[in-house]
């Protein structure tokens, strides 16, 4: 299936329906669950689900939140799987978008599929896996490996200033995140993060950190280097990563995500 792709932000949207309600959702591979709105689950009119408690993990902390019950998730015309819980939370950075944003698309669908992210021109496409172990979607380009880990989340390798750091594959990142701690192990020492510049972010639930700009000379994948690139700085714990690969990196690329082979191309 094949589906419009927007840029908002930073941030990549696209078209989906709730129930028979045309929506809005934020592409996060990023995301175990895909997750509404407070606003949105009550103009759906979703029944609570308390017994299935659901930790949505964000830049800020983790919060838990009694899921909701959703009845069909359609993209491009086409129910995927039946009914669903959902998990329920704010997302803040993503106030002021028109239309507004439902939620979040999150790995608990996409891992399900290859993903085709193509934001020069527009559109996502979402393909049964490939039974060819050695099938490309492409000639050329960049080949990445990545693992799975809880959730269906990707963790990758990524060379930053001459080492190798475990990224996160993000697409609901606006920018690349770096952990302070893999910063400082870089070689970024404690006064020159204290001279960057810092602004606050927001993440699922509300909660704000401090994040320093600081460029660095080399960063992304093998083969896809990007120069002299300013990435976000920030003390927080990552499970299993130590750096969230964002759309500021991903999206002036044609990005393929191969869930089911492991495989990140781009080009």
């Amino acid at each position: 299936m094949e589906l419009p792709l927007r840029e908002a932000r930073n941030f990549l949207l696209t078209p989906a329906t709730l129930d028979g309600r045309p929506a809005t959702l934020l592409v996060d591979t990023g995301a175990e669950t895909t997750t509404l709105t407070p606003q949105e689950v009550a103009a759906l009119n979703l029944p609570r689900d308390p017994g299935h408690t659901r930790t949505l993990v964000g830049v800020t902390g983790n919060v838990s939140s009694a899921g909701a019950r959703l009845r069909e998730l359609a993209l491009a015309g086409q129910p995927i799987g039946g009914p669903r819980n959902v998990g329920v939370g704010d997302l803040p950075s993503l106030e002021g978008i028109d239309p507004p944003v439902a939620g979040l698309l999150g790995a608990d669908v996409l891992a399900g599929f290859d993903v085709e992210l193509d934001l020069p021109a527009g559109r996502m496409a979402l393909y049964s896996p490939s039974p060819c172990p050695d099938w490309h979607p492409w000639a050329g380009g960049v080949q990445a490996s990545f693992r799975r880990g809880h959730g269906g989340l990707a963790f990758l390798d990524v060379q930053v200033d001459g080492r190798i750091v475990r990224a996160l594959l993000d697409t609901g990142a606006r920018t690349s995140l770096l952990t302070r701690e893999a910063a400082l192990a870089l070689g970024v020492t404690e006064a020159t993060l204290e001279g960057d510049v810092a602004r606050t972010g927001r993440g699922v639930g509300g909660g704000t950190l401090t994040l320093r700009e600081h460029r660095f000379a080399v960063f992304g994948v093998p083969g896809a280097i990007a120069r002299n690139m300013t990435l976000n700085v920030a003390d927080l714990p990552l499970a299993g990563a130590e750096l969230l690969l964002g759309v500021d990196y991903l999206g002036h690329r044609r990005v393929w995500i191969s869930y089911a082979a492991g495989k990140l191309y781009l080009r």
